[in-house]
C-alpha cells in the first residue's frame, strides 16, 4: 500500500514572531524596551517634575526632617515634612548665564514638598544639629496703621546620612548660597530676585514663574506662610 503524503502547511505557525511595525507618524520601527533605569536616572526624572530646570543632582541625604524656629518662644517646631534631600544644580540663568542651585526635600509624609532656591536665602549657617536656612519675610501690621516690617524666618534641616554625606550637603548648600550672594551683589542675578513673599513663594518670583506653566501631577511646593503657620 502506497503511504500517504504529508500535506505541506502554508499558513504561519501561531508561535511565529510578529513583524516589526512602523509608527504611522514617524515611520520609526518598533523597538523593544531598553534596559532598566538606574537609581540616578529615576531620581533625576522625579525631581525634574517639580524643578523643570534641573541639570544635575549633586548631593543626597537619605533623610531630612524640617523644623521652623518660633520667633516668639524660641523653640524649634517640627513641620511634618521629612524625606530624602537633594542638592541640585539647575540650568544657567537664560538672561545672565549665572549658575543656579536649589535644595529639594521630597516629602514622604504628604504631597507638600520643600523646594528652596539659593538666591531666595538671606543666610546659611551650619550648626552641630541643623543646617540653618534664613529668609526675610515682609509682613503687614494690624489695625488702622498698615506698617510693613521685615522678620527673619529660619528653617532647620536635621539630616541623617551615611559617611560624610551630611557634611557634603551642608558645605554644598552654603557654597551655592555664597555664589548666589556674589551674583546678587554684582547685579548679575537680579532677574530672579523679585520680592514675592507670602503664599506666592519665599522670595524668588523668577523661579516661581519658571515653573508656573508646568503640569505637576504629584505634590506641590509649600509657601513660606504655610511653613511657618501664618506667624
Amino acid at each position: 500500500m502506497t503511504p500517504r503524503k504529508t500535506r505541506t502547511r502554508n499558513h504561519a505557525s501561531s508561535t511565529s514572531q510578529p513583524p516589526l511595525v512602523s509608527d504611522y507618524d514617524s515611520e520609526a520601527q518598533y523597538t523593544a524596551p531598553g534596559t532598566l533605569r538606574t537609581r540616578e536616572e529615576i531620581n533625576h526624572s522625579v525631581i525634574k517634575r517639580y524643578v523643570p530646570s534641573l541639570s544635575a543632582i549633586l548631593e543626597i541625604a537619605a533623610s531630612a526632617y524640617i523644623y521652623t524656629l518660633n520667633n516668639t518662644t524660641g523653640e524649634w517646631e517640627r513641620t511634618g515634612i521629612e524625606g530624602t534631600l537633594f542638592v541640585c544644580e539647575l540650568t544657567p540663568s537664560p538672561i545672565t548665564g549665572s549658575p543656579r542651585h536649589c535644595v529639594v526635600v521630597l516629602n514622604r509624609k504628604g504631597l507638600e514638598n520643600l523646594i528652596v532656591f539659593s538666591e531666595e536665602l538671606q543666610n546659611v549657617e551650619i550648626s552641630d544639629e541643623f543646617l540653618l536656612l534664613k529668609f526675610r519675610s515682609r509682613e503687614s501690621g494690624n489695625g488702622f496703621v498698615q506698617e510693613t516690617k521685615e522678620q527673619e524666618k529660619i528653617l532647620g534641616l536635621f539630616m541623617t546620612a551615611d559617611g560624610d554625606a551630611k557634611e557634603r550637603v551642608c558645605l554644598a548648600v552654603k557654597s551655592h548660597w555664597e555664589m548666589a550672594m556674589r551674583e546678587r551683589e554684582s547685579g548679575e542675578g537680579m532677574e530672579g530676585m523679585v520680592e514675592n513673599f507670602g503664599d506666592e513663594g519665599y522670595g524668588d518670583g523668577g523661579m516661581m514663574r519658571e515653573a508656573a506653566g508646568e503640569s505637576k501631577p504629584m505634590g506641590r511646593r509649600l509657601s513660606l506662610t504655610e511653613l511657618f503657620g501664618h506667624r
